[in-house]
């Protein structure tokens, strides 16, 4: 951002002495017209064209505001796709790589000391960036959001924020966890190119059933290893996508406080060239065909957004509602009841409970179908290390309790149900797998 110059200076090159107002080295890039689209305080758009045998040619740009006022403001310059261009592989390409800013305009000021040990402190930054959460809501509520809707499937995986830095994607669970390793299919250098210096995205990690439907019952064979040669064989069985919806930085810059419709539009760009295992799906601008849709195919539901709002790191917003076919909740497991019959030797149920608002635990009920013999299995590994001698919570009835096994409330779990008994116990619960990338403290009860 600069102060306006008087009209001679145009075409001024050369050395302006040490002292002066402007002091270095002037050398004009290119000079030429601009046919506007748009003008706004916080975006322009517009078609700009250099003069023959110059450096720009003639080129679709958008200048975003990304933050602060006047002089102090900092802006994201981005090179748009031609109005009406046929959006192919070599015309993408060709105009989504100069991904253009301040920073990667001066590649000498890039390679300074300072400025490397800024940019990888900001790359830490964002590696740390937790994600913003849907809260629970009614096509009601979800159509008075904005007009006209804005939905997205609901896609039954795990969320991850994806770190492109130095030609490679990083990926952290929703509590931070480094799961990189878990997806080679995802992160392996000959799995991804993004146009870009560096970039911060959201989206979803999801297996897919043999008729194409997101599936987390087939996740769960997949996010809990940690071992590279189990990691590799289970890849082949049961490959993942990484399925984007949001961008929050690029090229340096913060794009938290855009709009997500322009955040949408810029990842749209970035990605513009990508093909499987990473996509963006479309979204929709009906919210009642979303939900025919999503119900049609068997899907979870849909997340209504504000294409005006913001991204809030960390937080629950109103701004986002998740809109659920069915009824799903998470729950701390505190208890395991023995099988009998054919699961003898094994877990019989699990008992479960959720957070009140002041810390301490309450008791839903238990689970005890949904299992396969696998997730037995595991269930039994990781439960046996957090035995203990008495519940860590009161209030669980006597029939319950008589012969459970208790265990440290360290594991959070989700089952599919039909309601809520009026004393707030799930009835005809069934189970749907681990969330290993929820914290117990994080679990609240779904309305």
């Amino acid at each position: 951002m600069t102060e306006p110059h008087p009209l001679e200076y145009l075409t001024f090159e050369g050395e302006i002495p040490q002292g002066e107002y402007g002091a270095g080295s002037m050398t004009v890039w290119d000079i030429g017209t601009v046919m506007l689209e748009k003008w706004r305080d916080d975006e322009v758009i517009g078609t700009f064209t250099g003069r023959a045998g110059g450096r720009l040619g003639s080129a679709r740009l958008a200048l975003i505001r990304t933050e602060g006022e006047g002089e102090k403001s900092q802006w994201l310059l981005h090179r748009m796709p031609d109005a009406g261009a046929p959006r192919t592989k070599q015309h993408t390409r060709q105009r989504t790589n100069p991904h253009l800013s301040q920073r990667t305009s001066q590649p000498a000021l890039q390679d300074a000391p300072e400025h490397a040990h800024e940019a990888a402190r900001e790359r830490g930054d964002a590696a740390r960036i937790r994600p913003m959460l849907a809260e629970t809501g009614t096509p009601g509520l979800a159509r008075a959001l904005s007009t006209p809707s804005w939905a997205e499937v609901k896609w039954d995986g795990i969320r991850a924020i994806g770190t492109w830095a130095d030609d490679r994607l990083t990926l952290r669970a929703r509590s931070g966890t480094d799961i990189t390793g878990r997806y080679p299919e995802l992160t392996s250098p000959s799995s991804l190119s993004l146009p870009a210096s560096d970039a911060v995205v959201d989206g979803e990690i999801v297996a897919f059933d043999a008729q194409g439907r997101p599936s987390f019952s087939r996740l769960q064979d997949r996010m809990h290893l940690t071992r590279a040669r189990e990691i590799e064989r289970e890849a082949a069985r049961t490959p993942v996508r990484y399925v984007l919806f949001d961008l929050m930085r690029l090229d340096g810059h913060d794009l938290s406080r855009l709009p997500l419709r322009q955040r949408r539009e810029l990842l749209e760009q970035l990605t513009a060239d990508v093909t499987a295992p990473v996509q963006v799906p479309p979204v929709f601008d009906d919210l009642d065909a979303a939900l025919a849709v999503s119900a049609r195919y068997g899907l979870e539901g849909v997340v209504a957004k504000d294409p005006e709002s913001g991204y809030r790191p960390g937080a629950r917003s109103s701004s986002w509602l998740k809109l659920k076919h069915t009824r799903t909740q998470e729950a701390v497991i505190v208890g395991i009841r023995p099988g009998r019959g054919n699961r003898s030797g094994t877990i019989g149920s699990l008992l479960l409970a959720v957070p009140d608002q002041d810390g301490s635990l309450r008791y839903v009920g238990r689970v005890g179908t949904g299992f396969t013999d696998r997730m037995l299995r595991d269930l039994a590994a990781r439960l046996e290390p957090l035995r203990a001698s008495s519940p860590g919570l009161a209030g669980v009835p006597s029939a319950d309790a008589s012969d459970a096994q208790w265990v440290r409330p360290e594991l959070v779990g989700e089952v599919e149900f039909a309601n809520w008994s009026p004393g707030g116990i799930l009835r005809h619960a069934r189970w749907r797998g681990l969330r290993p990338d929820k914290d117990p403290r994080e679990v609240r009860q779904e309305t």
